[in-house]
């Protein structure tokens, strides 16, 4: 029986690099503190992750097939532990961008290459499970950088946060060049700068791709709520406010793996993201209705917090369906880092201006339902497509 370690430490790698993700939410008042600039700012430090995935995912990937993934992995490793570190140091905001946007190009160059080396390394017949449980690097490490955040910010600040985070990543930098992966997988040497698919290959990218804009979309409109519900727990307890935060997204990440355990069991992607959709249309409501009991809101978060961490998983667990070429994986993994990214920079932005005309949260339930509308045609088109496909 093969060893699972190779994937359980890239998977912790990703945890990692999603630590530069999870520093900034507790962070933010004490940088508008220290820098003196306000929301508008702070939403530009917070998003420019975003921007550069919408941007540049795609093309980065082109560069994998020259360097290979391990040193690309490397590099991106270094790049965000450097700008982390630096960041640290800043003297301004404006050298705080600067920062945020090299963590943003490690951290991509990270979701880049560590879905593929998981595919190649993924015991044989498991590379669908392998990526589902991939799928919990995000949220598992922006819950583990909450917590980390709130011990340490009220003692030190948040420059010593910048620096933890850039010890972590050196040391996930140390074990994986150690790892030997040269003989599963030594780069991609030759490619076409874009994979030749055919037309059923290029449909089956699009459904994965607009399904996950569209999940990321809603998934981050749900998470900036909690704010809303921490005003009515009536806390101000920093610490209070981390782990009822983390314990939300800790969820989600509990359903990335739940999820990766149904496809170990044989359940079918499809049949996943159609639950989460209409998990999503019944719970949103309940999520969103301001005169509900708090209790029962809560609740409602919660499973659709964990519900909702079906669709990612299920969306990494449909690439390697496609294609056993490790091109072509890498170049849909950079579809969906880019369509992701495009889902975030929109997704709240709309709904803000509508609760904003409307003055109640309940008015953006019209656009989680179609949200879950389309979520759940995304799933029933990847049912038409996967037919006669191969389980890798």
């Amino acid at each position: 029986m093969e060893s699972w370690r190779p994937v359980a430490l890239l998977v912790a790698t990703g945890v990692v690099a999603a630590f530069q993700i999870g520093k900034i939410p507790l962070s933010l008042n004490y940088l508008q503190s220290d820098f003196g600039f306000d929301l508008v700012m702070a939403g530009w430090v917070a998003s420019l992750f975003a921007v550069m995935g919408a941007v540049c995912a795609v093309l980065l990937s082109f560069t994998l097939s020259v360097f290979g993934l391990k040193p690309m992995l490397l590099s991106g490793l270094m790049i965000s532990m450097c700008a982390s570190l630096l960041g640290g140091m800043t003297p301004d905001v404006s050298w705080l961008l600067v920062t945020r946007a090299f963590e943003g190009l490690g951290f991509i160059l990270c979701v880049l290459c560590l879905p593929p080396l998981i595919g190649q390394l993924a015991p044989k017949g498991q590379a669908s499970a392998a990526m589902a449980y991939w799928a919990m690097y995000l949220p598992l490490g922006t819950c583990v950088m909450l917590l980390i955040s709130a011990v340490i910010l009220p003692i030190f600040g948040w420059r010593v946060v910048w620096v933890v985070s850039a010890i972590a990543l050196l040391g996930m930098a140390w074990l994986i060049a150690r790892l030997d992966v040269q003989q599963r997988h030594s780069g991609i040497k030759t490619v076409p700068f874009v994979p030749q698919m055919g037309l059923h290959g290029w449909l089956y990218l699009t459904v994965l791709a607009s399904c996950f804009a569209v999940y990321s979309a809603q998934y981050y409109v749900f998470a900036n709520f909690l704010p809303k519900i921490f005003r009515e727990l009536s806390t101000d307890n920093m610490f209070q406010i981390a782990a009822v935060t983390a314990i939300f997204i800790a969820l989600n990440a509990g359903g990335n793996f739940f999820s990766g355990i149904l496809h170990r069991a044989g359940v079918a992607s499809w049949a996943l993201i159609c639950t989460a959709s209409v998990g999503l249309a019944l719970l949103a409501p309940l999520v969103l209705a301001e005169a509900a009991p708090i209790g029962l809101r809560l609740a409602a978060s919660a499973l659709l917090s964990f519900v909702s961490g079906f669709v990612p998983s299920s969306l990494f667990a449909a690439i390697p369906r496609l294609s056993a070429a490790p091109s072509v994986r890498t170049f849909i993994n950079a579809g969906l880092v880019q369509a992701s990214a495009i889902g975030q920079l929109i997704g709240a932005p709309l709904v803000g201006f509508v609760v904003a005309r409307s003055e109640s949260w309940l008015a953006a339930a019209p656009l989680i339902w179609g949200a879950a509308g389309l979520i759940f045609l995304a799933a029933m088109a990847l049912r038409i497509l996967s037919k006669d496909m191969p389980d890798l």
